[in-house]
């Protein structure tokens, strides 16, 4: 039943969301996913303000109407967002490095998708096989199963 002809690529199916990536790989192109590994980003579930212990200094304006931060912020769960998309672009670039890595289906919600595909690098854009803008980040391997094509290939 074996084809010796047929390769099975290297795959992972990666489902993300700002706090977490658990990344699946599988077997045939009808098999079962199987979770392979999980990166955890705990910043993400912490309120902003328990993530800035300092705030910008502060300094009166020119026309000493009010006071304005010295510095240029973003919302420290978004600084926390792009550093978790680094991280996992980086993860699957190291795995694609090592001759790991072939093909890749990347799940995640529209927002957190963006973020990781500025982080991609040429070579791991190129083995993206599709991406879904949706959050199946708390579905278990099964449900997962459901919402990927019929067969990976």
């Amino acid at each position: 039943m074996n084809n010796p002809h047929f390769t099975m690529p290297k795959v992972r199916i990666v489902v993300a969301d700002a706090s977490r990536a658990r990344l699946f790989t599988t077997d045939s192109p009808k098999g079962d996913f199987k979770e392979v590994d999980t990166l955890i980003n705990p910043e993400a579930r912490l309120h902003d303000g328990d993530l800035t212990t300092d705030r910008p200094g502060r300094q009166a304006d020119s026309m000493n109407s009010g006071r304005s931060a010295m510095e240029e912020h973003s919302e420290p769960k978004e600084v926390e967002a792009q550093k978790f998309a680094r991280e996992l672009a980086d993860n699957l670039e190291h795995t694609r490095s090592q001759g790991e890595l072939d093909k890749i289906y990347i799940a995640a919600p529209p927002k957190f998708l963006g973020e990781l595909r500025k982080h991609l690098k040429p070579e791991l854009r190129a083995i993206v096989a599709e991406e879904i803008g949706k959050d199946f980040s708390q579905m278990s391997a099964r449900e997962l199963r459901k919402h990927f094509p019929e067969r990976i290939k």
